[in-house]
């Protein structure tokens, strides 16, 4: 059997970018990060600390991708035909985001059907981008903390 290539490992932050990026990660699965990353550890083709910190990265390009299209979106967001009936909701998912903000993103980032929409809804409600990329670096680490666990745990049971 032949060697993958070296830049194989750059799947890695590719698919942390699309699980987490705006609507296309409804429907990429986080299942996909987590089989290519184990492979990889376990293969011995790359080690978990080339992998972590790549995921991290791909994840933080992902939320800030969908942030910044929900700040350019604004309130247009809510006229989606799918999401009018919750527009006179908006005030209340921004007094929420305000006050629970560090809360709303990690939990946003650790529930998959969360994940992709969490950082649009920021950006729609006018969360700052400096309280976004400081909450949004909380929550990706202890993501990437997830990642390494599970990474390490099932691919040296895979030895």
């Amino acid at each position: 059997m032949a060697d993958p290539p070296p830049y194989i490992i750059l799947l890695v932050p590719l698919f942390a970018f699309l699980e987490s990026c705006a609507i296309v990660g409804i429907f990429v699965s986080g299942l996909i990060l987590l089989s290519t990353a184990t492979l990889l550890y376990s293969t011995g083709n790359s080690t978990v600390l080339e992998i972590v910190p790549l995921a991290f990265i791909g994840a933080i390009a992902g939320d800030h991708t969908g942030y910044f299209l929900g700040r350019i979106l604004g309130d247009k967001f809510w006229k989606a035909p799918i999401l009018r009936r919750y527009e006179q909701r908006k005030q209340q998912v921004h007094e929420l985001l305000e006050k629970s903000a560090p809360f709303a993103i990690c939990m946003g980032r650790l529930t998959p059907a969360l994940r992709s929409i969490t950082p649009i809804v920021a950006g729609v409600s006018g969360l700052s981008p400096a309280r976004f990329l400081l909450f949004d670096l909380l929550a990706c680490t202890i993501w990437a903390a997830g990642l390494y666990l599970l990474v390490t745990q099932i691919g040296d049971s895979l030895l």
